[in-house]
């Protein structure tokens, strides 16, 4: 339990990584003189560093174990986190995400591995659920607490108090954890790509993949990026009114998280669960393309439901574990949280340039971010297409170590 505890603490700073620009984007695209091409890229960054990080942190975890590698690469977001507060460049800037990304990026996987080891199958999205569910707590501080901090001490001053939790995890991973390196390992970079190759190899995996690229994705392109400049430029919010905002929908996330869990548990319906919630976060997404500027508290109930139903990702790693062999399970969790990692960056940097392009063609703000919503809920429909010809379960295809 203590392990459990040390572990979603560290979750917890790597979600609020994960959402900060969201509300202090107004101020920094301000400070460092950012259009919306480069916000984009900039929030992608930390995502795209965390997905190619996985390779590394991958085979540090199997040579090392999740206490010295999580606490070793937590420095990398403490650094970080450091440079962007005093990051006076764009390229500062992004070099500071790709450092935060860097760090945060053994943390998830470390957590489904010690799930992993520890729950039967059965219960590994229920288990999942409820630590995601816990962890929340990080994407939670960077809503109103965050917003709050910022308007007191300026964003720069408030990253320089927060890049002390980073350094504190660390130092509870090597005092507060005892050692899981493991006796013998025979892990290589060549033997990692080649387990990741036979992962994408998993023919039952292909027409899950797609929703892997896409939910998480449509998801953190409103909570980590777009939501904040939304609420600033359509409805003219404040940083806390912002920050409030976005706590309900990070409040509905965390209750989401484990009522999707609870439902899984309670009908054994993977597939139909995972479709059923994103159908609701389609029309979520399809009221805000139709109704872009009716008001901020449609904007924040239509925000909800897409926290509430949008963060079904514990569910399709479920989905993904039965495809893949025991030994598998460590890698495979590595490839798909890469593969919606890459999907984040994509999304967010995609739709920097679509909202820049639309800026420059002197589209009014609110066709902006109807063109924003419209791709949003093309990008999911088009994943729930695929999705529908995935197998509900399946073990024919399972690849062996050789």
């Amino acid at each position: 339990m203590r392990e459990l505890i040390v572990l979603c603490s560290a979750y917890s700073i790597s979600l609020f990584y994960r959402g900060m620009i969201a509300v202090i984007a107004p101020e920094i695209s301000a400070d460092l003189a950012l259009d919306e091409a480069m916000l984009g890229v900039l929030a992608s960054s930390f995502f795209l560093s965390f997905a190619v990080a996985q390779i590394p942190t991958g085979i540090a975890l199997d040579r090392f174990g999740g206490r010295i590698t999580i606490a070793g690469f937590m420095w990398f977001a403490v650094f970080g986190t450091w440079l962007f507060s005093v990051a006076t460049t764009y390229y500062e800037a992004l070099l500071a995400q790709v450092l935060i990304g860097v760090g945060c990026a053994p943390v998830f996987v470390g957590i489904m591995l010690f799930i992993g080891r520890r729950f039967s199958p059965q219960r590994f999205a229920y288990v999942t659920a409820l630590v995601l569910a816990v962890g929340s707590l990080g994407d939670l501080m960077g809503t109103t607490p965050l917003a709050m901090l910022a308007q007191w001490l300026g964003w720069r001053s408030s990253l320089q108090l927060i890049m002390l939790v980073p350094a504190l995890i660390s130092c509870l991973f090597l005092f507060a954890m005892e050692s899981d390196r493991p006796e013998v390992s025979q892990e290589t970079l060549v033997r990692m790509l080649k387990g990741m190759a036979k992962i994408c190899s998993i023919r039952s995996l292909w027409t899950v993949m797609p929703m892997f690229l896409a939910s998480y994705a449509v998801l953190m392109a409103i909570r980590g990026l777009w939501s904040g400049p939304y609420l600033a430029d359509i409805f003219a919010a404040s940083a806390t009114q912002r920050g409030f905002i976005l706590m309900a929908m990070s409040v509905s996330m965390a209750v989401g998280t484990f009522l999707l869990g609870l439902a899984d548990r309670r009908f054994q319906q993977t597939k139909w669960v995972v479709l059923c919630t994103s159908m609701l976060t389609l029309l979520a997404l399809m009221l805000l393309a139709y109704y872009p500027a009716r008001g901020s508290g449609f904007a924040m109930g239509c925000f909800i439901v897409i926290g509430l139903f949008g963060y079904n990702y514990p569910l399709l790693m479920s989905h993904s574990r039965t495809f893949l062999s025991p030994q598998y399970y460590g890698r495979g969790m590595a490839v798909l949280t890469a593969i919606s990692m890459i999907g984040v960056a994509i999304i967010q940097s995609g739709s920097g340039w679509l909202m820049e392009w639309a800026t420059s063609a002197k589209l009014s703000s609110v066709e902006q971010y109807r063109m924003l919503f419209v791709l949003l809920a093309g990008v999911l429909a088009t994943a729930m297409l695929a999705y529908s010809f995935s197998r509900r379960e399946g073990s024919a295809d399972q690849p062996t170590i050789k």
